[in-house]
């Protein structure tokens, strides 16, 4: 019987989590609403874009011709990570919502950026992975995209009409 009420316990305090969206550990808000494999992307330079609106992101993903991202995402502003041209598959961009905070007027935004192992097999195509992210509550100028050891990979101002 006691395992039973433990088990019932467990199960309650986990769908708490779930629901109230406790178990993130980022800051509220924060979320991955996109990503694609192919961004357009024209350098192998990272580059980050904010996007305050709906319609400036939506001129953006035109531009860039991509299927895979949808402006009814960007209606609190979105942040786009584009990891650059690589000359095969098997790269992937991943937020790390526990490592993202939030220090004064800057947002530390920390993505892990994977690459494939050197004997890995992979597609032959070149790929510009990206990732579009809603922006947690809260009150910052400056975003900076930092990779999984710390190093910066972009920083872009954050304001109400702008998009870089």
């Amino acid at each position: 019987m006691m395992r039973l009420i433990a088990a019932m316990a467990a199960t309650a305090m986990l769908a708490g989590c779930g629901v109230l969206h406790l178990g993130n550990g980022g800051p509220p808000g924060l979320k991955v609403v996109g990503k694609s494999d192919y961004c357009g992307t024209a350098s192998q330079n990272s580059e980050v874009h904010y996007f305050a609106n709906p319609d400036a992101y939506d001129d953006w993903i035109h531009y860039r011709d991509i299927n895979d991202l949808s402006a009814n995402s960007a209606r609190h502003g979105v942040i786009v990570v584009e990891m650059g041209q690589r000359p095969t598959g098997g790269y992937k961009l991943e937020l790390e919502g526990t490592k993202t905070k939030i220090h004064g007027n800057t947002l530390d935004l920390v993505v892990d950026w994977h690459a494939p192992r050197l004997d890995a097999a992979v597609s032959q195509a070149l790929t510009t992975q990206c990732i579009a992210v809603r922006p947690p509550r809260g009150n910052y100028q400056k975003i900076r995209v930092l990779d999984q050891i710390g190093n910066v990979r972009g920083v872009v101002k954050r304001s109400s009409t702008a998009s870089n």
